[in-house]
């Protein structure tokens, strides 16, 4: 019924494999520094571990939104790249670059009243309290956190991504060293636990900034470059220009919204469950994270390809470009869920040395195994789907799978039918699998379209 090229198949697979590995990389050592801060925190006080976990359920989507509206950058730029555009990327990179100023300042403005945000979602004192404190430190990355994004983005769509993970692998160092020293109170600081462990985390993403942006300068001074990347166009005219960057973007931060929307109101819905219910869950999503940045990782190479073809008009070979990704996604998913499942005592105790926790995390390990793969099956349809532009459709397919599905079977399972922790889990597999559902289906009625359109 659909074009497969088993020729196509294998250049594909050695594309997305060269394009996953530094993204992978960049994304599994982001993901590192925050176990690695989780790890610190959780073997110092697991209360604040509790407080640390809840400030980045609310982080999480005050970053990740503006990510998602720029994430036009990069799919537009990669179309652009694949129909030898060259010229068009950077001038796509200097708008995204004045639109994350524009972002930063809004959503900074909102994060900054943390404590009035958990006041809102029913927290008790002491989590209003611990947990806004550290927000607080959280949200006066996020300017960095865009400005670092915008260029990456940049640099994926032009094949250079391994930029990005010189930069991420010295910042995992850095926090190395600098984050037991804030946590714990080393060489005469004072110990200032979870509190120390945040504002670590901005000092290296303030680094991280800068360091892309110096990257990026050398680039344009460079005249080679410069010309053939389009690196000094920028006009007056931005915003016009950039209307269809940013309605990708609209599109996606929406479907960011529901996804870590989501993970955001079932960590709250753990937190109603009590503080170790939630040091508990902490310590799962932590767990999940780095192999899902690692599905994700391949997802966003997946998407990079497929905007190629798109670009090129060659849209027969979407498919094939599409299952490539699967075959290396898969690949590395089973084998990194089979070290999970085979190591749990000594994966889990890394996080903690609370025994409670500990033998309540390892007795729930089989369940979240199940959650990870289920959460990384779509993701590369998503991909898949974005990097055709193919934005309005998705979007509402990932409401209803994440806002609807998965935040009203965990609440029910977890309240109505009094599952606890094991409701919340059961949750986000619904969510997971109506993606899937909703996703594919969408995937293959747009290449059905193709054929019938010649």
């Amino acid at each position: 019924m659909f074009h497969f090229n088993r020729i196509q198949l294998k250049s594909y697979i050695k594309e997305i494999a060269k394009l996953s590995l530094p993204i992978a990389t960049s994304f599994l050592a982001m993901g590192i520094m925050g176990v690695v801060d989780t790890m610190i925190v959780g073997n110092y006080d697991t209360v604040q571990l509790a407080y640390i976990g809840l400030a980045n359920s609310i982080f999480v989507i005050l970053f990740t939104i503006p990510i998602g509206l720029l994430n036009g950058v990069m799919i537009k730029s990669s179309q652009k790249f694949g129909a030898r555009k060259f010229q068009s990327c950077g001038k796509i990179y200097n708008e995204g670059k004045k639109y994350a100023f524009l972002l930063s300042a809004i959503f900074l403005g909102i994060g900054i009243n943390g404590e009035a945000i958990l006041r809102l979602l029913g927290q008790n004192p002491e989590m209003v309290k611990h947990g806004g404190e550290i927000l607080r430190i959280f949200v006066f990355s996020i300017p960095f956190i865009l400005i670092y994004i915008n260029a990456n983005f940049f640099l994926q769509s032009i094949r250079r991504p391994q930029i990005a993970t010189y930069g991420i692998l010295a910042a995992n160092v850095i926090n190395i060293i600098i984050n037991p020293i804030l946590v714990w109170g080393f060489f005469g600081c004072p110990a200032m636990g979870a509190v120390g462990s945040a504002s670590t985390t901005l000092i290296v993403r303030i680094l991280l900034a800068f360091y892309m942006l110096y990257y990026i300068h050398n680039m344009k001074k460079n005249p080679k470059l410069n010309k053939r990347f389009g690196l000094d166009r920028s006009y007056d005219t931005w915003w016009g220009d950039s209307k269809t960057t940013r309605q990708i973007g609209y599109g996606v931060a929406i479907m960011t919204i529901a996804t870590n929307g989501s993970f955001s109101a079932v960590s709250n819905f753990a937190a109603w469950l009590g503080e170790q219910t939630m040091a508990v869950f902490v310590i799962m999503i932590n767990i999940s994270s780095l192999i899902v940045m690692l599905g994700f990782a391949i997802s966003q190479a997946t998407a990079i390809v497929v905007a190629g073809i798109f670009g090129k008009k060659n849209y027969k070979n979407i498919l094939t470009a599409t299952c490539a990704g699967y075959i290396i996604q898969l690949l590395i998913m089973c084998s990194l869920i089979s070290i999970v499942y085979l190591f749990p005592k000594q994966i889990c105790g890394l996080f903690t040395q609370d025994k409670i926790i500990l033998s309540a995390v390892i007795g729930y390990i089989n369940y979240l195994l199940w959650v990870l793969i289920i959460d990384v099956l779509p993701m590369n349809l998503s991909a898949a789907l974005n990097g055709q532009g193919d934005i309005k459709i998705p979007t509402i397919f990932q409401i209803i799978s994440f806002l609807i599905i998965r935040i009203s079977c965990c609440y029910v399972l977890a309240f109505i039918f009094d599952l606890g922790l094991i409701g919340l889990i059961f949750g986000l597999m619904c969510g997971g699998i109506a993606s899937f559902l909703l996703n594919g289906g969408r995937l293959i009625y747009l290449l059905q379209k193709y054929k019938k359109a010649g």
